[in-house]
């Protein structure tokens, strides 16, 4: 009789610790798509022309808090943007491949959840590289920059973000207080089962 009480309490127990922990709701994680355009602004060259390009990534790893920064380990699923070939006129898509940058590179920016800006730098010739950075740095302002070596010519563009759209439907996500009340559950009921044979 005490050892079956005894399987009843931990039974009960283990109900209410699965119910707190069921009533937390789950994160959903979904892939978002946000168009951007550079438009610019100063410089040498291209003055006045806008270049568009994309940036899809998963909100799973983002908690919205702060700043955080994601690459292609943590989120960001693919990157384009379409400018100009060595010849400054023929356009090209850069992707995310096209970074030439150490590993960790291509940067989706986020500022409290929201996509705020990329650190984001293709050499398009030796002599010929665009980059997206953080100018100046700390300042939470993202600019676009292309630095010819040979003629020393340059160019500055304003960058600025879209809307996100879904581009998958949100996934149900589950949280560790939910598992931990799924796994004490599940315990206590092969405890209270053992103990009836």
């Amino acid at each position: 009789m005490v050892i079956r009480l005894k399987a009843i309490a931990i039974a009960n127990v283990g109900a209410l610790l699965g119910s707190v922990s069921i009533g937390v709701a789950s994160a959903n994680a979904a892939q978002f798509s946000a168009d951007f355009s550079v438009d610019i602004v100063s410089g040498d060259f291209l003055l006045g022309e806008t270049f568009l390009g994309q940036v899809i990534y998963d909100d799973q790893f983002l908690t919205g808090v702060g700043t955080e920064l994601v690459d292609l380990a943590s989120g960001l699923v693919s990157l384009d943007f379409t400018y100009v070939g060595a010849d400054l006129t023929t356009p090209v898509t850069y992707t995310e491949t096209d970074d030439d940058i150490s590993a960790g590179f291509p940067l989706a920016i986020f500022q409290d959840g929201e996509l705020a800006g990329l650190d984001y730098s293709v050499s398009i010739t030796p002599a010929l590289a665009f980059q997206f950075r953080e100018e100046p740095l700390g300042s939470g302002n993202f600019e676009f920059f292309t630095d010819d070596f040979e003629t020393f010519q340059t160019n500055t563009g304003m960058v600025a973000f879209a809307e996100p759209t879904p581009v998958t439907e949100p996934t149900a996500v589950p949280e560790p207080a939910l598992l931990t009340g799924l796994v004490v559950m599940a315990g206590a009921a092969a405890l209270k089962r053992s103990l009836r044979n």
